[in-house]
């Protein structure tokens, strides 16, 4: 009788690697989330922020850069300049989304394990986005405490989303660790 109960195989050192391998895949997924946040920070940055956009424009029209083109050509130079910043900042936002993808979708795919050859870059690139989410958090309490703006509740949002993208990329590095470590005690090979 005891040979037809339903003995399941999942030990101890199994159960924690599929754990920290979905905390890894879920943790990755988010990286590629937060992407979105930090491309949306960008553009309120240049549109609502203290320099925007249009009075970087105003400045160069102002030193009379549209005088070069030739009288009556300031519309043209003002529209040429928009579009030329628009160009930047979508390019710009492009390799921020590109730069995060890859770091979500590497850690994504090691924690389902459809990754085929170990690539451990990732790790290298989340070590660098913790530092500069940490400089980023600094300053941004810097700044909240410091500031007689308006725009606290901005503040705010920027802090939270920044705190919650530097708590997801420790915990990556964690969740890697954590299964390189039991990899090693268990003699389990991905």
């Amino acid at each position: 009788m005891d040979s037809v109960l339903y003995k399941p195989r999942n030990e101890g050192l199994q159960i924690q690697l599929r754990r920290y391998r979905d905390a890894l895949a879920l943790s990755g997924s988010m990286v590629i989330v937060l992407s979105v946040w930090d491309i949306i920070k960008l553009f309120i940055s240049f549109f609502l922020g203290e320099n925007t956009i249009s009075e970087i424009i105003e400045s160069i029209m102002a030193q009379g850069v549209y005088e070069v083109a030739g009288a009556g050509h300031e519309k043209v130079m003002r529209a040429l300049l928009w579009a030329g910043f628009m160009v930047v900042i979508l390019i710009f936002s492009l390799v921020i989304f590109l730069f995060h993808y890859y770091i979500g979708m590497s850690a994504f795919r090691t924690g389902r394990q459809t990754v085929k050859k170990d690539k451990r870059f990732y790790l290298t690139l989340t070590v660098f986005c913790v530092v500069v989410s940490a400089v980023l958090i600094i300053l941004n309490t810097i700044s909240f405490m410091t500031s007689t703006d308006s725009s606290a509740n901005v503040d705010i949002a920027f802090f939270i989303m920044e705190v919650t993208a530097f708590i997801n990329y420790i915990y990556i590095l964690y969740a890697a660790g954590k299964i390189k470590k039991l990899e090693k005690a268990g003699g389990v090979r991905k």
